[in-house]
């Protein structure tokens, strides 16, 4: 996978700015301002409908902000047009899964549309991206497989390097390891960390706090409608936090 293109110097390559998110004029996170600069992984942790998944669908631009703004490279991608946007942001959202029989080259070269389009012509450069893809998600061997034949495990790690193929700046998953066994899980987190190597930027959410400790650079939790607390694991997986924030018993909190 080619590095992705730095941020200019200085400036985050994504950043919320007071950011409010929600569904029809009702607020369910307010005031988000954070930062995630190039090559960080940062994971977004809290209680369900805590509004992680809202969060990252405003990010996305499936969602308008109710307030504040979302900068990519110091731009507000309110200004950018729809395939523009596709080719510098990669969305992957729970509950994804193989509905036709697509190859797994199929599927990953998918990843390549916001450069040539659904019905363009596929350049040497396409194939190349596709090629580092597959070969660095470990799926060397199966692309001409349907994904419907596949595991699990193995159909996320096809999404994912459908995202490596599509050299985007930013990614943004939501629950990326949810339901996976711990080789797969472990295996998903390993390939988000193989990207976000090249200069891209990782925005994930994540139920299994151990797995978030050991991956994220950072880690924001939010609870009560805000930012609760956001720094490195260390500083954020703490028992009274987590306790407080995920509303549990004396001496649960703990991970």
């Amino acid at each position: 996978m080619e590095t992705a293109p730095p941020a200019a110097a200085g400036i985050p390559r994504l950043e919320l700015e007071d950011l409010t998110v929600g569904f029809r004029k009702k607020p369910i996170l307010t005031g988000v301002s954070l930062g995630i600069k190039a090559g960080e992984l940062l994971v977004l942790a809290g209680p369900n409908g805590s509004g992680k998944t809202t969060l990252l669908k405003t990010i996305g631009g499936i969602l308008n902000p109710l307030a504040g703004r979302v900068l990519l490279d110091g731009r507000d991608t309110a200004s950018m047009g729809k395939r523009e946007k596709a080719g510098q942001i990669s969305l992957l959202f729970q509950g994804t899964s193989p509905g036709w029989p697509f190859t797994v080259q199929e599927i990953i070269a998918q990843g390549r549309f916001p450069y040539r389009g659904i019905f363009g012509a596929e350049h040497p450069r396409d194939q190349k991206a596709v090629a580092r893809a597959i070969k660095a998600a470990g799926l060397l061997g199966f692309e001409d497989r349907p994904v419907t034949e596949l595991s699990g495990g193995e159909f996320q790690r096809v999404l994912i390097a459908r995202a490596m193929a599509q050299e985007a700046k930013l990614l943004l998953l939501d629950e990326p390891a949810n339901t996976l066994d711990p080789k797969y899980r472990f295996m998903v987190m390993t390939l988000l960390r193989s990207i976000t190597g090249t200069g891209a930027g990782a925005l994930v959410s994540l139920h299994d706090l151990n797995l978030a400790r050991l991956y994220a650079d950072r880690i924001i939790l939010i609870g009560e409608g805000k930012i609760f607390a956001q720094g490195k694991p260390s500083e954020v997986l703490r028992e009274e936090t987590i306790g407080k924030v995920f509303d549990l018993p004396p001496g649960l909190g703990a991970i």
